[in-house]
């Protein structure tokens, strides 16, 4: 896909580095996949006043769970409710990182830390940063122009949560930044959620979220998000299995689907489902899978989405410890 710099120039953001293949048909298949998305890529490009929103459509931080109803990663990045420690826990740190192949060469890290004060409240922090990498500059053919085109997005933020009886909620204030080629732009959002474990005194848990609204002005596309899961089998606290779904909508951009499980046995956390994902019209199906590991203070998880319109998926690892 192609991104248009200020100046007019083009700027390739597939890379289609490597040696010849014998199977003709799929590289060509390649090569024409990237000219279909950048009719895409350049319409939101225009709209778009803080540069490399579409970065953060990755699922950083999220080991197969739903967006608002994620805690495996500290701070609360998707949902502000989330980052609420639990009675006992003086504070929480992790980082998470998330890759995809050479096709895309986009990356993103995300760290986050929490601390629960005197009075229950929990402040958290975080700093998200996406890239792409060997953005290509052309001129009116393929071939390369000299340096490669800067390409990507920061997130820095700062929330406060807490809980009261079976609800728990967060506000969290956002300063993102980006960067296409030499055009550099800013802007703030407020964002806020709440969760209730238990709804109308059903076992029926409700996640609700947003991410990147800035209610004075349109400076990004916020994302609106919601989640419910319920119990399906529960022997006492070792064995545990939920199924839910969520949706999410971002402005001008398109929305997610996405129907899941989760399963807690002991110190294991296994977490998928599939996604359907609509972008500028387009429609396509994605698996979302996680694992995760507790061990004394220290969660180990894994992450796996698959890829669209034919290119592979994404793959991310993330690290959280507790302090007592």
């Amino acid at each position: 896909m192609f991104e248009c710099t200020d100046d007019g120039r083009a700027a390739i953001v597939v890379r289609l580095t490597g040696g010849a293949r014998s199977d003709n048909l799929k590289y060509m298949s390649r090569l024409i996949f990237a000219a279909l998305t950048s009719a895409c890529i350049v319409n939101s490009a225009a709209a778009q006043r803080v540069a490399g929103r579409d970065l953060l459509d990755f699922p950083i931080g999220l080991a197969g769970e739903a967006p608002a109803l994620s805690s495996q990663m500290t701070a609360g990045l998707w949902n502000p409710a989330t980052s609420a420690l639990d009675p006992g826990v003086r504070g929480a740190f992790g980082v998470a990182g998330l890759s995809t192949p050479q096709e895309q060469g986009v990356r993103l890290v995300l760290l986050g830390a929490s601390y629960r004060l005197h009075d229950g409240l929990t402040a958290s922090v975080s700093l998200g940063q996406a890239s792409v990498s060997d953005i290509l500059l052309t001129g009116t053919d393929p071939q390369s122009l000299g340096s490669d085109v800067a390409y990507g997005t920061k997130v820095i933020s700062t929330g406060l949560s807490g809980e009261r009886k079976n609800v728990r909620f967060g506000l969290a204030g956002r300063y993102r930044s980006g960067v296409l080629d030499t055009d550099h732009s800013s802007g703030f959002s407020l964002d806020g959620g709440a969760i209730v474990d238990r709804l109308a005194g059903t076992p029926v848990r409700l996640a609700l979220s947003t991410f990147l609204l800035t209610p004075w002005r349109k400076s990004q596309e916020a994302t609106y998000m919601a989640a419910a899961d319920v119990p399906l089998v529960a022997r006492d606290s070792i064995f545990v299995v939920r199924g839910g779904y969520s949706m999410s909508r971002t402005a001008a951009h398109g929305h997610e689907e996405y129907a899941f499980a989760t399963s807690s046995y002991g110190p294991l956390d296994i977490s998928g489902g599939l996604l359907q994902s609509t972008i500028f019209g387009s429609t396509s199906h994605k698996w979302r899978l996680g694992c995760g590991l507790r061990y004394a203070s220290y969660t180990v998880a894994v992450g796996r989405e698959d890829g669209a319109a034919g290119l592979p998926g994404s793959f991310q690892f993330l690290l959280t410890r507790t302090v007592r």
